[in-house]
């Protein structure tokens, strides 16, 4: 049927001269419509040459259904208080345009419906050719199609930062109250168009995605205005799939903050990305751990402390991010801490801790706090990222304290070292021994000059005759012998001081 009316149309362009002489009609085959809408049926006609001046005086239209009889009328223009279905003839007959608007149809006003032309003589019905009406309860949902680059996308899978098109289109029986067609949610940053034609009313939705738009899903909703203020909403939904690089939401420790030495602890990572995301776990210094959301340490030592990574990895990219592990341990004493005696007669100590946090110290003398002073002089430096040196200088006069402690805390725990001084066995100084030594050469030089001197007196003085008396006469003699000698060099003295 269709191909007949199209084939008479286009041989009516070209052969007006004949398709003036017959009876024709352009109908659709079909219109639906809703419940308390109007319906709308586009309509023309041609009629034999003789009546064209008929037609121009006072037509009038009538519309007869499911029948072509005069009892099967229901509409005639000319008495619109009497039909059966209200509406109005929107064409000029005159022009042989018998497009007809029926308003507030229902269900009962389904049916098939032939038209006659009525003007003076003229007087035909058109049986060949009719129009079906069709009147549901519901409107039909919209349709949506989704556009990609202008090709369309079955699949509703889209890339981030694609440029896409949502298309809703929606039924609209009658013009004069065709629905109204709104989106939700609108994505961002997006531009809307609508058009509008004697069937369907569209929109269109264009926006850039983004991976927020993952899992979306976008309404189109129809809302038709019926009679007495009714209105009737019908929707589509579209939900869009959009493939992004992961985006890392959280790395975090279970339990968070500083984990206790030889305790268990997790890592744990989460993400977001489409498709699904496999993770890596790194050490700092690149070592990988382990693969998994999750990374466990069961039994947890110093060397766990520090910085560790998880990469989030799909086919479109790759993420990095990191949580910071931190070991804490009671304070340690080094074995390597010791006192030493110093060459001025004190003693020098050295203590050395390691623990995490790192550890303050502090000396102790009896148990009395050693404050930082000249005397005794404390210095300080950090060994590593966990450990404290500390060097005490303590002078003679206070080694005779016999205990010394270094003493060292965190936030854990309290470690003790003690050192004994008593044990030391401090170096006597050698400067007394230097000045007794000189002395005692001094004493030695004095007597053996003495000698010699006694030596060189007993050769000058001659023997006596008498045995009995050479003793006491060497003993006089010595003794004068000196007295002379002394006297004389005593009185040199004593005139040098006068003059």
């Amino acid at each position: 049927m269709k191909v007949v009316k199209k084939f008479a149309v286009f041989y009516c362009l070209f052969r007006v001269a004949l398709c003036s002489d017959i009876f024709s009609i352009t109908l659709p085959e079909s219109v639906e419509s809703v419940r308390g809408l109007c319906v709308f049926i586009p309509c023309t006609f041609t009629i034999e040459s003789q009546f064209d001046t008929d037609l121009q005086e006072d037509p009038k239209g009538i519309w007869r259904k499911d029948g072509t009889e005069h009892d099967h009328i229901v509409f005639d223009s000319k008495t619109p208080k009497k039909n059966k279905i209200k509406g109005k003839i929107t064409g000029d007959l005159r022009m042989k345009d018998c497009t007809t608007i029926f308003n507030s149809v229902s269900e009962g006003d389904s049916g098939r419906y032939y038209f006659r032309i009525e003007a003076e003589e003229l007087k035909y019905t058109y049986k060949t050719a009719s129009v079906s009406i069709n009147v549901t309860d519901s409107p039909p949902k919209p349709t949506l199609s989704l556009y990609r680059d202008q090709m369309e996308v079955q699949d509703r899978r889209l890339l981030e930062g694609s440029s896409v098109s949502l298309f809703c289109s929606a039924f609209s029986p009658c013009p004069t109250q065709p629905p109204t067609l709104l989106w939700s949610p609108l994505p961002t940053n997006n531009s809307q168009e609508q058009n509008q034609n004697t069937s369907f009313i569209s929109s269109q939705l264009r926006f850039i995605t983004t991976h927020l738009h993952h899992k979306l899903r976008i309404n189109c909703t129809a809302t038709y205005q019926l009679k007495n203020n009714v209105t009737k909403p019908t929707q589509r939904s579209a939900v869009l799939h959009v493939l992004y690089t992961p985006r890392i939401k959280s790395v975090s420790a279970s339990p968070s903050g500083p984990v206790k030495l030889g305790s268990s602890v997790s890592l744990n990572c989460s993400s977001d990305g489409n498709p699904a995301v496999n993770y890596t776990w790194y050490r700092e210094n690149g070592e990988q751990m382990e693969t998994g959301p999750s990374l466990t340490i069961t039994e947890t030592n110093d060397t766990h402390s520090g910085l560790y990574y998880c990469r989030a990895q799909n086919q479109h990219g790759a993420q990095n991010s990191s949580v910071q592990l931190d070991i804490h341990y009671a304070p340690q004493v080094c074995l390597s801490s010791h006192c030493n005696s110093s060459s001025e007669g004190g003693v020098v100590c050295v203590c050395e801790v390691h623990g995490r946090p790192v550890p303050k110290l502090e000396w102790r003398l009896s148990g009395i706090p050693v404050p930082p002073s000249e005397d005794p002089s404390i210095r300080e430096e950090s060994v590593g990222s966990t450990g404290l040196r500390s060097f005490i200088s303590i002078h003679q006069s206070l080694t005779d304290t016999p205990i010394l402690q270094c003493v060292s805390t965190n936030k854990l725990v309290i470690a003790t070292q003690l050192f004994n001084l008593a044990s030391l066995g401090h170096k006597p100084s050698t400067v007394p021994y230097l000045i007794l030594s000189a002395l005692l050469l001094l004493c030695v030089a004095v007597i053996g000059f003495l000698l010699h001197k006694l030596k060189q007196l007993s050769g000058k003085t001659n023997a006596p005759n008498v045995e009995g008396d050479t003793y006491a006469s060497l003993q006089l003699s010595a003794q004068n012998s000196d007295y002379e000698t002394l006297q004389p060099n005593r009185e040199k003295r004593v005139n040098e001081k006068k003059s």
